[in-house]
């Protein structure tokens, strides 16, 4: 099969059966968004699977197969993980666990735009100005200004809590 025509018929088997993927979905996970994710899985399983196809099926069962097939190993792989989320969850911080005032500061670095979050957690790493500023694209001068701005910015929003 050609990368072209395998576009072209990968192309028209989502269009044409979309419900399918979005059935074996909705049968499998209750969130939207996880929905979302195992469509996506199942797609991608779809398209590496799609040069096995030798036309003896229809290809709505045979996507039946691969969203189906795709379907039980992504439940499984999140029953694994919820399960080992659980036992870290209820396993101790380690005694070197974070400062309760250096998540504060995270917690306001992540309210930061793009930029300003680049530019402190790149002098956070101890980069110069210099080297902040070729990263970015801006010039010393400018990463030092933006840098002032973000410090008080964030020692106001910190200062408040």
């Amino acid at each position: 099969m050609t990368s072209g025509s395998r576009e072209e018929t990968f192309a028209a088997w989502l269009q044409e059966h979309h419900a399918i993927l979005h059935k074996v979905a909705r049968s499998f996970s209750a969130a939207p968004a996880e929905q979302d994710e195992l469509v996506q899985d199942i797609r991608l399983a779809l398209w590496h699977a799609l040069p096995a196809f030798d036309g003896r099926s229809k290809p709505s069962s045979y996507i039946y197969r691969i969203a189906l097939n795709r379907a039980l190993s992504w439940k499984r792989h999140r029953r694994t993980y919820r399960a080992k989320l659980a036992q870290l969850e209820n396993e101790p911080l380690p005694a070197n666990s974070p400062d309760p005032r250096l998540e504060l500061i995270y917690a306001e670095i992540r309210h930061l735009d793009g930029v300003e979050r680049s530019l402190i957690l790149l002098q956070l790493d101890g980069f110069t100005y210099d080297e902040i500023g070729e990263t970015l694209g801006l010039t010393p001068t400018n990463v030092g200004a933006r840098l002032t701005r973000i410090r008080q910015k964030l020692a106001a929003n910190l200062k408040d809590k």
